[in-house]
This record gives C-alpha cells, structure tokens and sequence, in this order.
C-alpha cells in the first residue's frame, strides 16, 4: 500500500520509520488555529483527522497516516510557541510540573472512505528550570515547531525528572499505538448479526465463520459491519465500523452523554426489550450456574419493571475530574473489552438516571471548586483534592443531602462550601464534608463532617420513613424496591411464618416493611452505623417488636444473635453469601428462606447449595432496580422439603 505521512515533522518521519519502511511526506495545509474545541484530547484527535483527511483528499489511493501532539497543563493545551519571548514563557510555566502529552492519531482511506482514530497519553514531570537553563536551550532555535517548545529528546536530561508513559508519544508519534491502529485498519469487515447480549457488560454478541464475537456497542437485532480486533481461542471481541441495518428495539438516547459515559449501557434500546432481555439472562443463569432445568425449575413470575424509567435513583456518586481546562463532575467513562482504559472523568451537566437537581447543583459546586484554586484529584498520579460528590434524593420527600469528598487539607474553607449551596434553590436537608486519604478511587467514609441541616434526609416508602445517613444502605431505586418488598410481604404472610430474622440489614427497610406482618423480628447487619440507624428507624415508625444486631452473618451463633425463625430473609451484598455464613443459616433450619440479590450469578451459586441443603425453590421473582444499566433485582422464595 501507498502510505502518506501527512506531517512535515523529521522526528515525526524518523519514528515512523519503525513502522514501515517506505512512505512519502507530504504536509497537510490545515490551520490548526480554526479548530474550535479545547479539551486537549478532543483538541489533538480532530486537529489528526483534519490532517489525515486534507491530504487524503488530494492522494484518494493512498492511506494517510497525521498525528497532533499537544502539550496540556491543568487541562488547557499548550501550543507551539509564536516566537522567542512566547517560548521562554510557556517553559517557565513548565518549570515544575506535572503536565500531559496528548498525541492524536488519524488513519485514512479517502478511496474507501475509511478513518480511524486514537490517542495517547503520557505524563511528564519537568524539573524546576532556571533562566539561564530556558535561555541556553532556546539559542540552539529548535523550538518553533514543537508543542509546548521543547524537545525532549535533546533536554531529556536536564528537563526532565520523571516520564509515565510512551517515550516515543512526547518525541511526536506514539509507535505502538501507532501500530495497533494499522492493525485494526487493515482488518476485514464483516456483517454480523446481533442476536444476544451478554451481561453483565451489555455487550452483543455475534458470529463470524461459526465463532462468537462480542461487540460493546451494537443492538440486539442490529446487522452490524464488524471490525475483529481481539481474539481468542473460544471467542472474539470486535468493534462497530457502522451499521448496516437498525434493529427495531434500536432507539435514541435521551442522554447526550451516552456512549461516553459510563453510568449506563442500555438507552439505545427498547425498555420493553431491556426487561425481556435481563429476565432471560436471569433464567440462563440460573440454569447454568444453579442447575435449575426442568420440573426444578419455579414458578416464574414476571419481572417487575421500574414504576420510573428516569430519574429514578437516589444516591449517585460522582468524581471531580478536568476538561478544557476546567474543573469538572461527571462519571468514568465506559470500559471497554479490547484497549487501555484511560479512567477519564466524563463531565455531565445532568444526568437522566438520577435527578433534576444536578442542572443547578453542578455549576455551584463547581464554581465554588475552581475558586479554591486545589485541583481535582486524579488517581493515577495521586494528586490534587477534590475527590467524589455524593447526593441522595429522597425520591418521595424531595429532600437532597450533598456529600463533598476531598483529601485532607487544613485551609480548606468548608463555611464556604456551605454558603455556595445557600443559593441552590434545592431542598437540600444535610450537607456533610468527607476526608478520604486513600490511594485508591472508591469513596471512603474516613473522616466525616457534618456541615448544615440535619445529619440526615428522609425517604418514605408507604406509609413508613426511613432516616438516611451519609454511608446508609437503602435500596437505590425507591420505588421499585417498594414493589419487590410487597411481594416479600406476600409470600411471608401465605408461609405464616411469625418469626422473621434478616440478615444484612442495613438500615432495616425489609425489617421494618414486614413489622406489621409479623410477631418478632430480627435484623442483623456486620455494620454498628447501620444497626443505629435500624434502631433509629424503628422509633420514627412506631415499629415495637423489631430487634436490631451487630453481626456478621459468619457469626450469628458466636454473639447469639440468632437461634431460631420461622423465615429467613437475605439480602447480601453483590459478592453474595460466604461458605461459612450460608452454612450458619442452613443450620438454623428455618422452614422457609427468601434471598433479596442485586447479582444473577452469585444468586445462582448460592441457590444450588440451598436446594442442596434440602430446600424446594418455590418462586422466582424479579425487579428491574435500575432501568437503562444492565443490572437488576431477583428474589427466591425456598421452603424446606419435609422429606
């Protein structure tokens, strides 16, 4: 093949010599100064596919090879100095810091109409630059044409102390994504039709030459042109070219960030489609991992969908990321099969799985934010402050807690936090500051901070209210947990059980639902901060003949907390029950168990002991917690077989 480089760049030319042994250069004639965006990545992977495409243009049987290095520092890209003066001051803001490479890679057929792109990243800690340091290497002239004015391969030594990531990337062209990119460019097509999806990730699934390829972002029922782009001995993973005809469930997400943003995978399809599709994977599930077939099979009943297909989840947990030079608030991005996750923070300015007070939370939060001058944190490096913002809505009261997750800082202004959501507008009830000191990104409660309002907001579910904290466990989706939580009641009241004990707890919403239906019950839960809340809860409801506690289910018989029921509930956390603690409550012999579980496998797993143990599944019920995503809510019903 004829291939073109489209950049006059000699390190550029040099470097890609490594990846084929003959080209021919020929420079774009794009003026990088007209392109609009600002997000660094954004900026380098247009300004490539301009270039790629300009020259393409021009050379159609030819395949075109452009890249575009920026240099960006606090989220704002740094260009190529217009002069000396210009070059001293860009490299006196370097002087010191940590700042990212971004090289955009384009690869273009204008024959075949074909286009490819990538990027990549690599951080770079300079170190702190003297003037006469800056003014020596500017006399040698060779900074004009060069992102950020220098050359790291000339000053490697004495500008820089620390490189993460491609070397080759800050010289100008990044080799080994380079060559993947070709890799997959050359790939054959093929039409694949879509005819599953397998979770828990929402890929599709497809077959080229008899074997199954997964495919993250196509349509049950899409005829989709499919790249293969990893394989392996039993299957393979492949990615969209386009497609070549629309499924019928296919339809257009209502949120403008979807694709990108990593909060849910299922808005290009159907709800109708959503709820067929995760009650098969529920059944499939439990046929391979619990070895549920035939006259074992239960009584299946309809799966339950969300009384609210938006807006319907409580608590969010959001990170604090950058953009274009910004701070932001959004969610990761989405992950993928085949390439490095890149864990960017995609910014959101609403989100349509959770609440309508983020338009006018956000913007505060976020204006507050960058007035600190502290950065986002970012977990790669381990630096900045801004960690997580949690809120939860009470989705029947309306009230709103904020939740600011930072590092430790002594001088942080935490009045002002509180007086830049004094403005909001919002119901919000309980605003709390959390320092979380942790490597890792998940949110810990390590040091709490209770700031304006209440410690607490309330949630009503019927004619019950729940108080909930800052780490309180309530189910996420309100509303559908109400209509899951009636079909506890009913199959407690058929089995007459009037001695109910639940482990995991947590704040005791089940318990408590199902106070009025029977004599005594039990809630035992590994969490002290939940047991108060249980407590708690109890006397806000007038619920007298509920005891709440502390224990892990591994050792309910070591502090007594349980001895006898006549029904079970378990509600356990996705990991589902451990060895020890399922076989303390196989033990019990209770006459009847009902197991509450947010993850199809690990219900199943657990389901093929219990019926081990002597139990009969009985029923099989099922809600749709969480519209949109690829999860959802099962419930079993087990009585113990006599015989």
């Amino acid at each position: 093949m004829d291939i073109i480089l489209a950049s006059k760049s000699p390190r550029r030319a040099e470097l890609l010599k490594k990846v084929a042994a003959d080209f021919r250069v020929v420079p774009s004639m794009v003026d990088e100064g007209e392109i609009g965006e600002e997000d660094p990545v954004r900026f380098a992977v247009e300004a490539a596919a301009l270039k790629a495409k300009d020259v393409g243009s021009r050379h159609p049987s030819s395949v075109i090879i452009a890249a575009d290095t920026v240099v960006a520092v606090n989220g704002r890209i740094v260009g190529k100095p217009a002069d000396y003066a210009d070059a001293k001051k860009i490299l006196r803001m370097l002087s010191g810091t940590r700042h990212k490479v971004v090289t955009g890679l384009a690869v273009y057929s204008g024959a075949e109409k074909k286009l490819l792109t990538d990027y990549e990243l690599t951080y770079v800690q300079f170190n702190i630059l003297t003037d006469k340091e800056i003014e020596e290497y500017l006399a040698g002239g060779d900074y004009t044409d060069k992102a950020g004015g220098y050359a790291i391969q000339r000053e490697n030594d004495t500008f820089v102390s620390e490189i993460k990531g491609d070397y080759d990337n800050v010289v100008g062209l990044p080799v080994r994504k380079l060559k993947k990119v070709l890799r997959r460019f050359s790939l054959p097509e093929f039409t694949v039709e879509i005819f599953d999806i397998a979770f828990p990730n929402k890929w599709a699934v497809g077959k080229v030459d008899n074997k199954v390829v997964f495919i993250p972002d196509a349509v049950y029922g899409d005829k989709a042109r499919v790249r293969i782009v990893k394989d392996t001995k039993s299957f393979s993973y492949g990615e969209t070219a386009g497609i070549a005809e629309e499924s019928p469930f296919r339809t257009r997400p209502l949120c403008p960030y979807f694709g990108s943003c990593g909060g849910c995978a299922f808005q290009d399809t159907s709800y109708d489609k959503q709820v067929e599709l995760k009650e098969r994977y529920l059944l499939t599930t439990l046929e391979k991992i619990g070895g549920i077939s035939g006259s074992e099979k239960p009584e299946v009943h309809p799966l339950m969908a969300s009384p609210d297909r938006f807006f319907y989840r409580n608590k969010m947990e959001f990170a604090f990321g950058e953009e274009k030079g910004a701070m932001v608030i959004g969610l990761r991005e989405r992950s993928l099969p085949f390439g490095r996750r890149k864990n960017r923070i995609v910014a959101l300015g609403e989100c349509f799985i959770f609440s309508k007070s983020v338009k006018t939370l956000f913007p505060l939060v976020l204006q507050f934010a960058q007035k600190t001058g502290l950065g986002p944190y970012d977990p790669y490096t381990g630096e900045g402050f801004f960690r997580h913002l949690i809120v939860r809505e009470g989705k029947n009261t309306g009230e709103i807690m904020v939740v600011l997750v930072t590092k430790s800082n002594p001088s942080f202004d935490v009045t002002g936090f509180a007086e830049a959501l004094a403005s909001a507008g919002l119901n919000i009830k309980s605003l709390w500051w959390v320092e979380n000191d942790r490597s890792s990104d998940a949110v810990f409660f390590e040091k709490k901070n209770h700031l304006l309002g209440n410690p607490w907001i309330e949630e009503k579910m019927g004619d019950l209210r729940f108080k909930v904290y800052p780490s309180t466990f309530f189910q996420p989706n309100t509303r559908a947990a109400a209509l899951l939580y009636g079909k506890i009641k009913e199959n407690i009241t058929a089995l007459g059980a009037g001695r109910i004990a639940g482990l995991y707890c947590g704040s005791g919403a089940i318990e408590i639902f199902l106070s009025d239906s029977a004599e005594a019950v039990e809630g035992i839960d590994i969490d002290s901060s939940n047991i108060h809340n249980a407590l708690e809860n109890c006397k806000i409801n007038g619920v007298k003949n509920c005891r709440f506690h502390e224990s892990s289910a591994e050792d309910i018989f070591k502090k007594g907390a349980l001895t006898e029921a006549d029904a079970v509930i378990l509600d356990p956390p996705r990991a589902g029950i451990s060895n020890k603690a399922l076989k303390n409550i196989l033990s019990l012999g209770a006459p009847s168990l009902i197991y509450v579980s947010c993850n199809p496998a690990t219900f199943a797993r657990d389901v093929k002991k219990i019926r081990e143990a002597g139990y009969v599944f009985r029923r099989l019920y099922s809600a749709d917690f969480f519209p949109h995503t690829p999860h959802l809510e099962s419930m079993g019903v087990f009585v113990k077989n006599p015989a």
